[in-house]
């Protein structure tokens, strides 16, 4: 007997529904954040750390790598923790608030290998500094005599890109001042910070765009000495800054 053509129509549509229902859409993996040691140029944005539930410190699957060296006790331990995403031994050692501020830092795409830089005292305080190779810094503060949860508060100065030319300017004076020489020569060169044979003066300086039609600024300390930041190079990447001198 012959179906009526409405009712083929409908049982071959049930079958095309019944195959689709079937079949699933292929799983796309996550992007994981990795360290990167190029000189690219460093995202604003950050992903969000997710540290083990367990807290082991294996780092599995966290979006976290990296390596520290250099340095010794609870500064130490955070970055250890930080980079393993060792949930417990962070706990353990920060206030909340430290906490917080390391859980917004998330796991950023910057490279991961830090070097310890000094430990400065300040008010009943210890502010300790780890570098990477492009002159990112993370300040630990941490509350002298304190035997549990000593960590107050961290913070990561990463190497910014700015561009803003006298943003980028800044930032390289900044760096010069804080003798923070691997971001003065991410932004710069290593030639021009192997030319500069003086110490940086001390911070507190006025920024002025000169005449000339390209990016030349000329930064008056209040010390009274003068320097001149030339910006020839493509702003919003590293090495941007092509000149860099004392002008008296």
């Amino acid at each position: 007997m012959r179906r009526p053509a409405t009712l083929t129509a409908i049982m071959v549509g049930l079958a095309v529904l019944a195959a689709g229902c079937g079949s699933k859409p292929a799983a796309t993996p996550g992007a994981v954040a990795t360290a990167s040691t190029t000189l690219s140029p460093e995202p604003a944005a950050t992903t969000a750390a997710s540290p083990s539930a367990t807290g082991t410190g294996s780092g599995s699957g966290c979006g976290m790598s990296g390596t520290v060296t250099g340095g010794d006790g609870a500064a130490l331990d955070v970055m250890k923790a930080w980079l393993q995403c060792d949930t417990a031994k962070l706990h353990t050692l920060m206030q909340n608030d430290a906490y917080q501020q390391l859980h917004a830092v998330g796991a950023p795409n910057i490279d991961g290998h830090w070097t310890f830089v000094n430990c400065d005292g300040a008010m009943g305080s210890s502010y300790c500094t780890f570098r990477n190779k492009l002159g990112s810094d993370v300040i630990i503060r941490l509350q002298n005599g304190a035997t549990d949860h000593p960590v107050t508060e961290f913070k990561l100065d990463r190497t910014v890109y700015h561009n803003d030319p006298e943003k980028y300017a800044r930032e390289f004076l900044d760096a010069f001042i804080n003798h923070n020489k691997p971001r003065m020569v991410t932004l710069a060169s290593q030639s021009i910070v192997d030319s500069i044979v003086v110490d940086a003066p001390p911070a507190g300086y006025d920024l002025t765009l000169s005449p000339d039609p390209h990016w030349v600024y000329n930064a008056h300390f209040d010390t009274g000495e003068y320097w001149v930041v030339t910006i020839h190079g493509t702003l919003g990447k590293a090495h941007a800054i092509t000149a860099f001198g004392n002008a008296g």
